[in-house]
């Protein structure tokens, strides 16, 4: 009885922990300006040696609005998968950033800086969505939706050549197509080897 009890009180167990840490050092960074020289995607100092920009670099943004519209598209995603408990979320929020930045380096010579969320959180979207293929309609609509809903959008940014929701003010910048690209291949990756890999894990509802 006193175990029963122990678990209803732990409203913690009930908070996507994940999403908010990665939510939360994003605007931590952003209320510290002066850190993101030392936390950005910049290829010279990572070839230099200074590889854990290929992490970090995806918590610095370039604008207000920027940060917001990364948070927002990442803390549904992720709020909803840690709601249902799909696997190896958290090892995705870990190894995504690593891969992204390793394809960017390869494919994308000629871009120095890059920054920002949202191609982890087209990664959190594309991973929500190809479980919830599985799920019963109408969840199952929304999801297959979802997924032409990023198609079309890596679609339109190839095509203008600019983010179409948020802004960076006056810092020239273009959208990094190849990043969000790469986030969708990692989510893909990681749902073929969680849902039909040798040591597949049960998931919880």
């Amino acid at each position: 009885m006193v175990a029963s009890k122990s678990q209803n009180l732990n409203p913690i167990r009930k908070l996507p922990v994940i999403t908010l840490l990665m939510i939360g050092a994003a605007i931590i960074i952003a209320l510290f300006p002066g850190w993101s020289p030392w936390l950005i995607y910049d290829r010279t100092a990572i070839l230099s040696g200074q590889i854990w920009r290929m992490f970090t670099g995806h918590w610095v943004h370039f604008s207000a609005t920027h940060l917001i519209y990364d948070s927002l598209a990442l803390g549904v995603a992720g709020w909803i998968i840690e709601t249902q408990k799909l696997p190896r979320f958290g090892w995705l929020c870990l190894l995504a950033p690593w891969l992204i930045s390793a394809v960017l380096l390869w494919l994308e010579p000629q871009m120095r800086f890059f920054g920002g969320l949202s191609a982890l959180a087209t990664a959190a979207i594309v991973y929500l969505a190809l479980f919830g293929l599985h799920d019963k309609a109408p969840w199952r609509w929304v999801c297959a939706v979802a997924l032409l809903g990023i198609v079309g959008k890596i679609i339109l940014e190839a095509s203008i050549g600019q983010m179409p929701f948020a802004t960076t003010g006056n810092i020239p910048t273009t959208v990094c197509v190849t990043g969000h690209v790469c986030g969708a291949a990692v989510a893909l990756l990681f749902y073929a080897v969680v849902k039909y890999g040798a040591a597949k894990p049960a998931r919880v509802r």
